[in-house]
């Protein structure tokens, strides 16, 4: 059978195309360098510290980071796949971010991640 496909609202339309602004300056910013490991790479990912669910925080740059596929999602020591070790990376080696990122959480009422 026939997988049917929807077609996008303007708004997704205008979300997907503001996603992909947010993900181009925050590889600009990282010179499209992964922030762990330093490598440089025009496949670098642009990874949401805190979720995009989170409207406030969506497509705020500060809230993005530039990771190899391995630190973002494949491997071990990934953001995805181990939140713990990526929050305790991100308080040894970008305590600015994470401070930002923080003060910007406390100002949700409810939030559910």
């Amino acid at each position: 059978m026939a997988r049917q496909y929807r077609k996008k609202t303007a708004k997704q339309k205008q979300e997907k195309e503001m996603d992909e602004i947010w993900a181009f300056k925050v590889k600009e910013r990282d010179d499209y360098t992964c922030q762990v490991c330093k490598k440089k790479s025009s496949n670098v990912n642009a990874h949401h510290i805190l979720p995009r669910g989170l409207k406030g925080l969506r497509w705020d740059v500060n809230n993005g980071i530039s990771l190899c596929a391995y630190h973002h999602s494949l491997g071990p020591w990934s953001a995805h796949k181990n939140a713990i070790w990526f929050y305790g990376w991100l308080n040894e080696n970008k305590k600015d971010t994470l401070r930002y990122i923080m003060a910007k959480l406390s100002q949700y009422e409810k939030v559910i991640i």
